[in-house]
Parts: structure tokens; C-alpha cells; sequence
């Protein structure tokens, strides 16, 4: 549900309860995590699940999963739920290749893809674009969002505006989607409803054109690593 529809004035309600004093909304959009036709956007491993609305924290994984990790780590391959998604020596290639998602599990576009698959029940997922920062926030409860659930807030993944270094339009890599690039190298895609992606466009009028090579914020001079 979009918050800024004529039918998400309780939705809205409840964002807005996440507001720092004297913040100023510049807008609320529903967001999931962007996909593409070439390459699928990793999945967070299990034990890096992040619990919303108290659901229990990941407990372990399950025997034939250990047993399966343990003969690839015998056949000295790598551990195929947490690839190699973060290490610089790759990064050049994914440039290249335009791929999806690059950065570690605790980088802002690794966190932020966490954030958007959380460990819980059902919620609305929305992008909280302030004057002072973007802001994932959940609404929903510990029963999901069935009828007559009382539903709250919580926040999530935040960054300011000096840390979101570019944006992308992706759709060379698949419609709707946009890539976000972070002063720590990071980048991963998102995906917003068709109603909205209008009003994401006009919040980043500069943004990359999809025929462009992906930004690299650590040899561009127009930006300034962050380490």
C-alpha cells in the first residue's frame, strides 16, 4: 500500500511516528529488494537475518545444511550462502558486468538488503525519504497484517544523504528498478511499485542514465571514498 494514497492516511499516520523533531517528509514509498534478467540479487545468510516485531532470532543451521557447508569446505570451495560478495578483487568485474548488488553483509548496501528480507511475519516495507535522511521502516505487527491487527512502526536501515553518493536507473537490467550507490563503494538494486516510480524519478532528476557504466566512487572524482 502506498502511505501517500488517499487509502494510506493510517499507514502515513504511522510512519510519521518515526520523525526526529522539526523532520520534514519529503515522501513514502513502498519498496522491495530489485531483481534483474542476468543476475539474482544474493540473499542474506541466515544467522544475518535481522528479527522484526519479535520474531525469535535465527537458531542455527539445520544438520543437512551443516553437512553440506562441511563438504565444501572440504572440497575448498567456497561457502555458497555467503559468496564472495564484498571482496575488491571481484568488484572491478561486477563494474563491468553491471551487477546487481556489491558490498558486504555490513556495508550500507549489504544492510540495506537486509533490511528489505527481514526474519518475521508480513509488513510493509516503506522508503522514508526525509530532509534529513532515507529510512527503511516496517509497519506491522507481531500477527502480520490480518484484519483487526494493531499495527506499529519500527525502523530499520538508515543512511544520510552524504552516503547515498548515486542513483541508477536499471532498467538495461530489468524494468522498475533502480540501483542505489553508497560513499562505501556498496550498491544494490531496489524495486518500487509502478504507481510510485514517478515520484522516486523526480526525487533524483540527475539520476544515471541506464546506458551509462555503473559509478565507481572510488576512482571518480566527483565522489569521495569513505572508508
Amino acid at each position: 500500500m502506498d502511505p501517500m494514497s488517499e487509502d494510506g492516511h493510517q499507514l502515513r499516520g504511522l510512519v510519521e511516528q518515526v520523525l526526529e523533531p522539526g523532520e520534514r517528509v519529503v515522501d513514502m514509498l513502498p519498496v522491495e529488494v530489485g531483481e534483474c534478467r542476468l543476475h539474482t540479487t544474493p540473499a542474506p545468510p541466515k544467522e544475518l537475518d535481522l528479527p522484526i516485531f519479535g520474531a525469535p532470532a535465527w537458531q542455527g543451521e539445520s544438520i543437512p545444511v551443516r553437512v553440506l557447508n562441511a563438504v565444501f569446505s572440504l572440497l575448498g570451495a567456497d561457502d555458497p550462502p555467503r559468496g564472495h560478495y564484498g571482496d575488491p578483487q571481484r568488484r572491478p568485474k561486477a563494474l563491468e558486468k553491471k551487477e546487481p548488488f556489491w558490498g558486504s553483509w555490513d556495508s550500507l548496501a549489504g544492510e540495506l538488503l537486509r533490511g528489505l528480507r527481514p526474519l518475521g511475519p508480513a509488513a510493509h516495507k516503506i522508503l522514508l525519504m526525509t530532509d534529513r535522511r532515507a529510512q527503511l521502516v516496517y509497519v506491522g505487527s507481531e500477527h502480520g497484517l490480518g484484519k483487526n491487527t494493531a499495527l506499529r512502526a519500527e525502523t530499520g536501515w538508515r543512511c544520510t544523504p552524504q552516503e547515498l553518493a548515486w542513483v541508477r536507473d536499471c532498467k538495461d537490467l530489468a524494468k522498475g528498478n533502480y540501483q542505489l550507490g553508497f560513499s562505501d563503494g556498496s550498491w544494490m538494486p531496489v524495486l518500487f511499485p509502478r504507481k510510485v516510480r514517478d515520484r522516486f524519478a523526480a526525487l533524483f532528476p540527475n539520476a544515471q542514465h541506464w546506458r551509462t557504466p555503473l559509478p565507481d566512487v572510488w576512482t571518480d572524482p566527483r565522489y569521495q571514498r569513505q572508508v
